[in-house]
């Protein structure tokens, strides 16, 4: 079920009215029934797979907690369960295809068909088995387990977070749980907003630019130098907008439940450097590789070599977590080579009047956004590539000039222009509302108007009608299904 789709858009009132009807010993078990209902819509079966994995990692954790003896092994195969159950669904196939290329006897089991193994990758499995990790883990370090199987299962489950994030930490969910729900108006407000903005921001925006990338990405043989900077152009922005998209409707569904979940985003593309980038993309993962992979390894606390060990690794599985495929390790390497690279100039600057000062001026600042923005469009080429061949003849394209405007003229044709156009009327105006300028008299009349009920219903229904008129015909699956 997506949450651009009918289904969705009938599923999730049902939902909210159900769950605000109910009493409050019933809410928990409800959210728990719907999430499973949610996630079983795809493929019922590996909704088994899911509870499963809930079960064990919930009897994981209440040992690891409970018995001293127990505590480090228990622990060790937490890791190992999690880590093997996403491994067999994520890796097994890859793992099959590189053998058949190094080993000649994999290679004729290969071609004689008995190396095929048909593995369904299950939705989300990597945002669960990360989620479960950080639980086992913070219990390991003392925190306190979840008491309760259905509060646990909740966690894990919870349909708004559920198939590409963001990644929870269990005890500001808990936190939530505890609280006794409300239902206030301005939650419903904001939740019907960000839905909207999501939902804009996949069908107008994600869905229109994935047909420019698409186009490039599909016929790379053929692309002239400007249809190569346009199709990476497209799949930077709609990478962007598909993934936050899908953040901002699960973010609103959860705030109209009267959850509050973790943005995601930060306006990453005005990073001045990777560090930065980092820090404001895809933040719960980055500060779950963070806190669960670099630190453990060592983190910055170690030599200059160790350090920058440290950061190519974590991008390299960072990379691998993404997607069984060599062009996924290359985007994760180019990132992490990136930023040890920049951990380095970092290092020289603070020993220089001259670079600091070059940094902190509107021009240093400027150069180094536009640098960090291309480095991070050079690295959706390999994400977005189906093989490291294929990325490699786009970013040949790009370089070396080539006549071709079969990209461009699908720009022309294109809506994704005038529906950026509107997005970026109210992205100003959102950061407006956010900003000191709240203050100027003109705007400040302009937000009281918009905050009347009335008014706000109707901005919400010309935002829908908006978002369906520029859809296009075809409609793509949110990137980080995959995943």
């Amino acid at each position: 079920m997506l949450f651009n789709s009918i289904n969705y858009l009938l599923f999730f009132p049902v939902v909210f009215a159900c769950y605000w009807i109910a009493p409050s010993k019933l809410k928990r078990p409800l959210l728990l029934l719907a999430s499973y209902l949610f996630y079983m819509s795809w493929l019922p079966a590996y909704g088994l797979l899911i509870l499963g994995m809930t079960i064990v990692n919930f009897v994981f954790g209440k040992i690891i907690s409970a018995n001293a003896t127990l505590r480090k092994p228990v622990f060790v195969l937490a890791i190992v369960f999690n880590l093997g159950t996403l491994c067999f669904y994520k890796y097994t196939n890859f793992l099959l295809e590189n053998l058949a290329l190094a080993v000649p006897y994999f290679a004729h089991l290969k071609s004689s068909g008995d190396l095929a193994v048909n593995i369904i990758l299950p939705l989300g499995i990597s945002f669960f088995a990360f989620e479960f990790i950080h639980y086992v883990s913070d219990v390991y370090k003392g925190d306190k387990p979840i008491k309760k199987f259905v509060d646990f299962a909740l966690f894990a489950s919870f349909f708004p977070s559920q198939i590409a994030g963001p990644i929870k930490r269990y005890q500001d969910f808990m936190a939530q749980l505890c609280v006794p729900a409300v239902l206030s108006s301005d939650k419903v407000y904001s939740g019907a907003r960000l839905i909207l903005q999501g939902l804009f921001k996949k069908v107008a925006l994600a869905d229109n630019l994935a047909i420019l990338a698409n186009a490039g990405f599909q016929h790379t043989s053929s692309l002239g130098t400007a249809d190569a900077w346009v199709a990476v152009a497209a799949f930077t922005l709609q990478i962007y907008f598909d993934f936050s998209g899908y953040t901002d409707m699960g973010r609103g569904s959860a705030l109209m439940l009267g959850y509050s979940l973790p943005d995601n985003f930060n306006l990453p593309y005005i990073a001045v450097s990777l560090t930065d980038f980092w820090k404001r993309w895809h933040i719960s993962l980055s500060t779950w590789l963070r806190d669960y992979l670099y630190i453990p390894l060592g983190g910055g606390r170690c030599s200059q070599a160790r350090k920058s060990f440290n950061l190519l690794a974590t991008m390299l599985l960072g990379g691998l977590w993404h997607g069984a495929a060599w062009h996924f390790v290359m985007w994760g390497g180019f990132h992490g080579l990136g930023l040890t690279i920049n951990h380095a100039y970092d290092g020289l600057a603070s020993r220089s009047k001259i670079l600091t000062a070059f940094n902190t001026s509107i021009f240093g600042r400027a150069f180094f956004t536009t640098t960090t923005l291309l480095a991070v469009a050079v690295g959706w080429v390999f994400f977005r590539a189906d093989t490291v061949g294929q990325a490699l003849s786009v970013l040949h394209h790009m370089v070396v000039f080539q006549s071709s405007s079969d990209v461009v003229a699908l720009l022309d044709e294109s809506s994704a222009p005038m529906a950026l156009g509107f997005y970026s009327v109210y992205a100003l105006f959102a950061w407006l509302e956010k900003s000191n300028s709240s203050r100027v008299p003109a705007f400040e009349l302009v937000s009281k108007c918009l905050s009347r009920p009335l008014v706000k219903v109707s901005c919400y229904m010309v935002s829908f009608v908006l978002a369906l008129a520029f859809c296009p015909k075809s409609s793509e699956p949110f990137i980080y299904f995959q995943f």
